[in-house]
This record gives structure tokens, sequence and C-alpha cells, in this order.
């Protein structure tokens, strides 16, 4: 997809420009400043990111640059966020994995999410989407689960990083179907895609939106999303609590943090613009055609979020499903 597809459109952008008219005169922003993306140009995170980007932009008057930082399962931009001054200059959109997880699934991080990071608000939510290779044996859930039975350790499934949201919905599903599943992490989800199609991975764990024109073209299959209820976009897929895994319900999203110590004045406005952007039947729309659904919640929301975040994968860890690194 080309880039421009996502850039917000120019209505929007009109309408975010001249509602901030009055804030442009304030002292923040008189500058550029920079949105880091944690992951390769191209993926979910990084789409979003490069929206929020745009919004702001639009709406400050100042340019906002995305700045890609990515490796080490979005570690590389959350130690890069923490040592930026927090004057607003400087913010991060992300999935959970740098924002909480990593907290708990890796070993040395640099930071502490919860000590070093000031909430800002969530930009967008969405289920995991698992996916199969044209030549995975398996068709199904269900299939995929007797082949991990019948050939201990030789399910390998993809996910753009440890710590990502496809990681750990893939080892809940081990868990629960009581067999082995190999957590395979990759640098983002553009080398992931381009694996599965290749035919070098079988199965792919992931946010849909890089996955849904290749379903749709059927040279990926889609096995399941990971949310209670199934997607519009992809209306066919059912869900992994229909496939015998009851009430299972694994939600990724997406979020913008600054450095600790960030002004409640500048957090707020950035949160507003936002929403504000969120709000928008056109965002919406724009979205959800990329299996998202539009969220902006204040920052205390947030950092409730997060907290549930890290506490729900500590488990894993402790039980010895998910391996620090």
């Amino acid at each position: 997809m080309k880039r421009r597809e996502f850039m917000v459109l120019g209505g929007t952008a009109a309408l975010l420009a001249s509602n901030g008219a009055a804030w442009s005169a304030a002292k923040w922003p008189s500058k550029p400043g920079v949105v880091i993306s944690a992951y390769p140009p191209g993926g979910t995170s990084d789409i979003i990111t490069r929206l929020v980007a745009d919004v702001l932009t639009a709406k400050f008057g100042q340019q906002f640059v995305v700045e890609n930082h990515a490796g080490a399962a979005g570690a590389l931009a959350g130690g890069k966020l923490a040592r930026a001054a927090p004057d607003g200059y400087t913010i991060m959109v992300s999935g959970s994995a740098p924002i909480a997880a990593n907290k708990v699934v890796q070993k040395n991080l640099a930071y502490d999410p919860q000590v070093d990071f000031t909430p800002i608000s969530i930009v967008a939510e969405s289920p995991a989407l698992l996916t199969a290779s044209a030549i995975a044996p398996a068709k199904s859930l269900q299939e995929l689960i007797a082949y991990a039975k019948a050939n201990p350790g030789k399910v390998n499934i993809g996910n753009p990083g440890a710590g990502t949201k496809g990681h750990i919905a893939a080892a809940i599903i081990g868990q629960m179907a009581g067999v082995e599943i190999n957590h395979i992490p990759y640098k983002g989800s553009p080398p992931l895609l381009t694996d599965l199609l290749g035919g070098h991975i079988h199965f792919a764990l992931d946010a849909p939106s890089n996955y849904l024109p290749h379903i749709r073209d059927s040279k990926i299959r889609g096995l399941a999303v990971t949310s209670l209820k199934r997607t519009s976009e992809l209306p066919n897929v059912p869900t992994v609590a229909e496939q015998g895994f009851k009430d299972y319900d694994q939600t990724l999203w997406f979020g913008a943090v600054g450095p600790k110590g960030m002004p409640a004045e500048i957090v707020n406005a950035i949160q507003g613009a936002i929403k504000e952007w969120t709000d928008m039947p056109a965002t919406k729309e724009k979205l959800t055609s990329l299996g998202l659904t539009a969220v902006a919640n204040t920052p205390d929301q947030m950092k409730v979020s997060i907290q549930k975040e890290i506490e729900s994968i500590r488990p894993l860890v402790d039980a010895g499903l998910v391996q620090p690194t």
C-alpha cells in the first residue's frame, strides 16, 4: 500500500488546523517535534505513528517528523524516548510491547515504562489475527492444534516481536490447548509478512492491517481473530473463542506516550488533538478499513491500561510460557 493512502485526509487536516489556530499562538510548540516509531516502516504500528504525526502537524502548525528506531521489540525506541527531554517535542506512538509488556518480557530493559513514560492516550485497538501460509499444514485453528499435538515442538508462530500481542496471544492458545508453540520474533510486521507469503514460516499472529489484502487475494489464510467478536473486515474468519477456547479475548492497542515529567497542559493538548481526530467519521472509517477501532482515552485511563497489560503477562512469564529475553 502506498504511504499516501494512510495520510490524514485533506479536509480532516484543514479542520484540525483551523481548530488549533488559537493554540498555535502559545509557546508550545514553537519548533518542529519528533514522533518516535518503535517498528520498521510499513507495519500497523508505524502506520498509526505516521497518522498521529500528521494530526499533530495539522493541529499545531509545526512539523512533527516520524523517526523509526526499530529493534529489540521496541526497546530501542523506548530507551530513546526515556532519554528525551520532557518538553513535548518528542513522543512515541507504538503498540503495547514497548509501553507495557517489555517490563516483564525483557531482562535488562534500560527503562521502566511505568516510571519513565508519561501516558497520553490510546489511539486505536484491534484484535490480533492468526494467519497461515498457502502451504501450511492446517486450514483452521483446530487443525493447527491437532498438528501440534501430533508433531510436538514443530509448530512455529511468527510475531512482530517479543512481548507483542501476537507473542502473548499465541502463548495463551498453547497454554489452553496444552500444546507446545514456538515463538518466532521478527523485527516488525513487514519481514514477518514477507516470510509468510514466501512459505518460510507457516503461521503468524499479528495486527491485521498488513494481512487483509493478501487474505482477500487468497495468498494466505485467515484462521482466527483473537477478539470475542468477528471483525467486519473478515466476517468469515471465526474467533479463537468460537473454535473451542471459551472466553478467549486478546485485544491489542496502540498508544502515545511521552517522557517522564511532561507538563500536563502539553499532555492534555496532544490527547485532545488525538481525541478530536479519532472522533471524526472519516478517521473511524479509515481505521476500520485497516481492521482497527479508533479509541482515545485519558492519560489516567491509559495508565490503567498499561498496568492491566503488565499484570496479564506476568503470570505467563512466571509459569514459563513466555521466556524473558
